[in-house]
């Protein structure tokens, strides 16, 4: 279905690197936009699922989150960009189990501890933990900050809701009920509305940020997985691991514009992962998991533009 659809403009000729995180390979493999060939593969401490890139793009953050074998981490690995050279291990000691991460300012980043049922504000100079937020609440999983950096959000997945927190004080304000096995969640970026996925419920629901209440519940069947935005907040980019295919939202008129389906894979039924967009807002790059493979998408014709390999059970993009 199709509605609202994105306005078409030239392709444009894509640059930069794009960082994506293996799973299961213990990796982080970074890829030149020009060439679109994976230059390098880096090895980080184990079970890494989620990476953020500093405001400055010299430095990326990546969690270490759950090693097959050894069980929940509780570390942070810190790369120079674009080489991909190690910079140091955070260790965060009693807090484990480390899986979303966004950056407050060149120096801090805040995180998931999801086995301590807290986030965490990091300075990543000085590996101090600056800040505790108390989610009291099972499985905090994925994270969204407002852009001025004024509210902090995160999906509770036992709970089924999302936390709204005063980023400033640190005062928890509410939990609010979403559906059954929240997970991805995302804020706009002009921090009006939180798009939240159940990926279990097969919906979406939309919040409102001055009301901290759900206003509405879009059914979208497939897992959704993960919520980001494009950078002019126009588009909800919501992939869903069981549909093989990238979800876009119309974030004015609060429906699902279309559905991308996965092409050039070498699986009959992609398992899409993370996704995040470029910075034209016309292509995204998602990760699939049982594919081994990070794909360009173009928002606009719906098609897949290119297919680089990774390594082993790619997620957070």
């Amino acid at each position: 279905a199709t509605t609202g659809p994105l306005q078409s403009q030239p392709r444009l000729q894509l640059s930069g690197t794009v960082v994506v995180v293996n799973q299961q390979s213990d990796t982080v493999t970074l890829i030149d936009l020009k060439t679109m060939e994976a230059y390098r593969h880096v090895l980080v401490v184990g079970g890494p699922h989620e990476a953020a890139v500093s405001p400055d793009r010299r430095r990326l953050a990546v969690t270490n989150y759950n090693k097959q074998g050894a069980g929940p981490q509780k570390t942070l690995s810190l790369l120079a960009l674009p080489s991909g050279d190690p910079l140091k291990t955070i260790d965060l000691g009693e807090y484990r189990a480390p899986h979303d991460v966004r950056w407050v300012d060149g120096s801090r980043v805040v995180v998931t501890s999801e086995a301590n049922q807290a986030l965490l504000v990091v300075n990543v100079d000085s590996g101090a933990i600056e800040r505790v937020f108390k989610t009291e609440a099972g499985v905090s999983h994925m994270l969204a900050l407002s852009a001025d950096r004024t509210r902090l959000y995160c999906s509770n997945m036992r709970d089924g809701s999302v936390s709204a927190f005063d980023f400033r004080t640190g005062a928890k304000l509410t939990d609010i009920k979403t559906g059954t096995e929240c997970e991805g969640v995302g804020v706009t970026p002009d921090g009006r509305w939180v798009w939240a996925g159940n990926r279990a419920a097969d919906t979406i629901s939309i919040i409102d940020t001055q009301s901290l209440a759900v206003v509405k519940h879009l059914k979208s069947p497939g897992f959704p997985y993960r919520v980001q935005f494009t950078p002019d907040g126009k588009h909800a980019l919501v992939p869903h691991a069981n549909a093989s295919s990238l979800v876009v939202g119309d974030v004015a008129t609060q429906t699902i514009a279309r559905s991308i389906p996965l092409g050039l894979t070498n699986v009959e039924k992609p398992s899409t992962a993370g996704v995040f967009a470029h910075p034209d807002n016309r292509h995204a790059f998602v990760t699939v998991r049982n594919d081994d493979s990070m794909l360009v998408l173009d928002l606009v014709s719906g098609t897949t533009l290119a297919r680089v390999e990774v390594q082993q059970s790619p997620d957070g993009v």
